[in-house]
C-alpha cells in the first residue's frame, strides 16, 4: 500500500431516507493503494456509502472525503475518479468499442491515449475478438467486463465498484479480479462492495455494514478469529453468517439423499438443440432428473443454461431433439408444461407496488385457483416466506432475502411438482442465501423437483447432482463429490469453482480458444 494522506476519509458519515437510517455516523480512513471490500446483508447501506463517496448522494451529516475533496465538491478531481455501479450506464445498441470511446468522450480522454489503453483493457478482460458486438447482444459476464473497461479508461486514482461480479460465472469473475490485482500493482485505490465473500477475502481490510453501522473493519486474518472455535478454516462467510445469524443455528439441515435410480424421470432431455439463425444456443444436451431431486445446471453467461430452461418450460420451442417435462412433450404440449411447473428467476418477478397479498392473489389468478383453495395455499406462502408481520407490506419494500421467498412462494402457489429456478440467490447475502436453500431442501423433502440454476459454487454443493454445460454442450454430469474425485491430484480434492474453470479451459485449449 501506498502512504501519505489517506486517499478516503469519512467523518460520523449519515444519511436518512424519511425515518430510516441508511449509514449512521460511519467513520473510516481508506489509505491510498488499498483494496477495501465493503460487506453487510441486503439494505445494510453499502450503495448508499458509495454514492455519497461519488457525489451521486448528499450526506444529511458528517463529512466524507476523496482525494482530498469535500464529497459534495469532487468536480476538481472528477476524473481522477472511477464509478461503476450496479446498473452500469452501457448502450445496448452500440458495440463494445464504441461504448468505450462514449467513455472516453465523457471524460475527455484524447484518441491518442485511450485507444492504446483500451486494447490493453479488452485484452486483459478477454473481450478483443468482440469488439464490433453489440453491447446487448454480450452475456452477463461480458456486459460486467465491459463495464469495468469503460469505467477505467480515463485512468482513475480511486475507483468504486458496487457489487461488480453479481450474477457473473466464476470464469469471469475470475477475470474481473485479475484486473483488478493490476489496478492495484499500479497503485490504484479500490473500494468494493460485494456479496461474495470469496471475493472479500483478497481485500486487505473488511468493512462489515449492517443498518448503517460499521461492525467491524479489519483485514481478512484477524476477522476470521472472530468465527466459532469449533469451525476448522473458518472463512469469512463463517464470520458474515455468526454476526448476523445472531448465534442461532444457520447450517442448512440437508434431507435424508433420496434413492434417485429407482425414480420416474421428471425431466428428460434427449438431444435438445436449439439455433437461432447460424449460433447453436444448445447443441445435443441429453440428460434426466428423476423426481425429488435437486439438480443444479451450472455454466459460464451465455453458455445455454437459460435457453435449455425456456425450453423445457414451454416457453421455446425446441430446434430438434425431444424432451419432456412432468410427462409432457416439450415440443407439443407448451401449454400442459406450464400448468405443472413452477419458474422463478433472479429478477423475482414480483409487482413491486403491490402488497405482498396483493401479489400472491395476482399469482394466483393467473393459476386459475378457486378462492377457498388459493386461501389456504396463501397463508402457506406467507408463512413459508416468514411475512406473516408484513402482509400488507409493498414488496418493493422488502429486503431481497424476503422478496426472493416471496418469489417463490407465488412459484409455488399452484402446488406444481416441479419448479425451476434461475439464479434466484443472485446478489442475495450469505445468510439469506442460506435460509433459502434450507427452504429448497425442505421442498425436495416432501417431493417436489428442484431444477435450479446458480454462479454460487458453495451453493452447488447443496444440489444432489450437477450438469455444467458450455457453448451449448453438455461437459460434465455427476455428484459435487463425483465431479471433484475426477479432478482430484495426490488425493486433494479441488474446490467445486477450481473444477468448473478446468473443465472449461481444457474445452477451450481443446478447441484452441483459450484467449
Amino acid at each position: 500500500m501506498l502512504f501519505g494522506n489517506p486517499a478516503i476519509k469519512m467523518t460520523n458519515l449519515t444519511k436518512r431516507f424519511g425515518d430510516l437510517t441508511a449509514v449512521s455516523n460511519l467513520s473510516l480512513s481508506i489509505p491510498r493503494g488499498e483494496l477495501f471490500g465493503l460487506v453487510g446483508s441486503d439494505g445494510a447501506g453499502k450503495t448508499t456509502t458509495l454514492r455519497m463517496l461519488t457525489g451521486v448522494l448528499d450526506a444529511d451529516s458528517g463529512e466524507a472525503r476523496v482525494l482530498d475533496c469535500l464529497c459534495g465538491e469532487l468536480e476538481p478531481v472528477r476524473s481522477r475518479i472511477g464509478y461503476m455501479s450496479q446498473r452500469f450506464g452501457l448502450y445496448p445498441d452500440l458495440t463494445v468499442m464504441e461504448n468505450i470511446r462514449f467513455h472516453a468522450d465523457i471524460f475527455g480522454v484524447a484518441r491518442t491515449e485511450w485507444l492504446p489503453r483500451a486494447d490493453r483493457l479488452l485484452a486483459m478482460s478477454g473481450l478483443t475478438p468482440f469488439t464490433k458486438r453489440r453491447a446487448g447482444a454480450l452475456s452477463g459476464g461480458m456486459k460486467q467486463k465491459l463495464g469495468l473497461c469503460c469505467a477505467l479508461i480515463h485512468t482513475p486514482e480511486v475507483l468504486f465498484l458496487d457489487e461488480p461480479t453479481n450474477g457473473v460465472d466464476p470464469v469471469s469473475r475470475r477475470d474481473f479480479w485479475r484486473i483488478l490485482d493490476t489496478l492495484l500493482s499500479e497503485g490504484v485505490t479500490i473500494v468494493v462492495a460485494t456479496a461474495y465473500l470469496d471475493e472479500a477475502e483478497r481485500c486487505h481490510r473488511v468493512g462489515l455494514l449492517h443498518h448503517g453501522q460499521l461492525l467491524a473493519c479489519d483485514s481478512p486474518q484477524n476477522l476470521k478469529q472472530l468465527a466459532d472455535p469449533a469451525i476448522t478454516n473458518p472463512g469469512l462467510e463463517d464470520v458474515f453468517i455468526m454476526v448476523m445469524g445472531k448465534g442461532t443455528d444457520t447450517t442448512v439441515k440437508r434431507r435424508p439423499a433420496p434413492d434417485l435410480k429407482s425414480a420416474e424421470p421428471a425431466v428428460t432431455l434427449v438431444s435438445l438443440a436449439r439455433r437461432f439463425g447460424d449460433f447453436i444456443a444448445v447443441n445435443n444436451v441429453s440428460f434426466t432428473v428423476p423426481k425429488g431431486e435437486i439438480f443444479g445446471f451450472l455454466g459460464p453467461n451465455g453458455a445455454g443454461k437459460s435457453t435449455t430452461i425456456r425450453m423445457l418450460c414451454g416457453i421455446l420451442e425446441p430446434s430438434s431433439g425431444s424432451g419432456s417435462v412432468a410427462g409432457f412433450d416439450v415440443c407439443t404440449q407448451a401449454e400442459k408444461i406450464k400448468e405443472n411447473i413452477g419458474y422463478m428467476s433472479q429478477k423475482f418477478s414480483l409487482y413491486e407496488d403491490l402488497t405482498v397479498e396483493e401479489n400472491i392473489a395476482f399469482y394466483g389468478g393467473i393459476y386459475r385457483l378457486p378462492a377457498s383453495e388459493l386461501s389456504e395455499r396463501a397463508d402457506w406462502v406467507i408463512e413459508m416466506a416468514g411475512l406473516t408481520e408484513r402482509r400488507t407490506s409493498k414488496a418493493g419494500e422488502l429486503s431481497a432475502g424476503w422478496r426472493q421467498r416471496l418469489a417463490l412462494g407465488c412459484a409455488l402457489l399452484h402446488n406444481p411438482p416441479i419448479i425451476f429456478l434461475d439464479e434466484p440467490t443472485a446478489g442475495v447475502d450469505p445468510l439469506n442465501r442460506r435460509r433459502f436453500w434450507q427452504l429448497i431442501h425442505q421442498l425436495a423433502a416432501d417431493g417436489i423437483t428442484v431444477f435450479v440454476t446458480t454462479h454460487y459454487m458453495d451453493e452447488a454443493e447443496y444440489c444432489d447432482r450437477l450438469a455444467l454445460i458450455y457453448r451449448g454442450e453438455l461437459v460434465a454430469v455427476g455428484t459435487p463429490q463425483e465431479l471433484k474425485q475426477q479432478r482430484s491430484c495426490n488425493g486433494l480434492l479441488p474446490s467445486l469453482e477450481q473444477v468448473f474453470i478446468d473443465l472449461i479451459e481444457e474445452r477451450d485449449a481443446a478447441e484452441g480458444t483459450l484467449p
